[in-house]
Parts: structure tokens; sequence; C-alpha cells
């Protein structure tokens, strides 16, 4: 890196943390919607908190709080149907 950071105006070690910081914000999002379609999509029965936060890194109650209504928006969205159950309360902020 210090070699291609010679004459350049923009520090190659910074531009690497930026495209992972964007990069992990893009996998973040990702992890959202997915977490979404499975707690409100899936099939007649939604997968489980504790299976669906091991899979994602998340504890359980953090499975509940990691997408809100613009995650279940976007994936009603992608996928052409509604939740199969009524939206949660958008009252924790994530919109």
């Amino acid at each position: 890196m210090e070699a291609a950071s010679d004459g350049l105006q923009t520090d190659p070690l910074l531009l690497a943390l930026d495209d992972l910081k964007a990069e992990r914000e893009r996998v973040d999002a990702a992890v959202r919607l997915l977490l979404a379609y499975g707690r409100e999509f899936h099939g007649s029965r939604p997968y489980g908190l504790e299976e669906l936060g091991r899979r994602a890194g998340y504890s359980p109650s953090g499975v509940r709080t990691a997408y809100g209504e613009t995650e279940i928006r976007q994936v009603a969205a992608q996928i052409g149907r509604e939740a199969n159950r009524p939206c949660k309360d958008t009252s924790r902020g994530r919109r």
C-alpha cells in the first residue's frame, strides 16, 4: 500500500477502509431484508427468532429489531406480495 500511495492525493488504506465499510453496509442491508423475509413472508409459518439469530449473528431479540417497515416494504416490492401478517410496530426508529 505504501508504494501505491506514492504520488496519490488519497491514502489507499483509507480508500480500502471506505470500500469495506460500504460493503459491510450493503451486507447488513441484505441481512435485514432476509430477516424480514424469513419473519414476515416465509410460507405459512415464519422462521424462528433463535434460528435466524444464530445464522445471522444476532440474538433472538436482535432479529426482532434488525428490520423495520422499510425492509418489509422492500421485500414486498421485490417478491410482489404483502407480508403474511400485520406489519410490525415501527416506533423503534428504522424507517
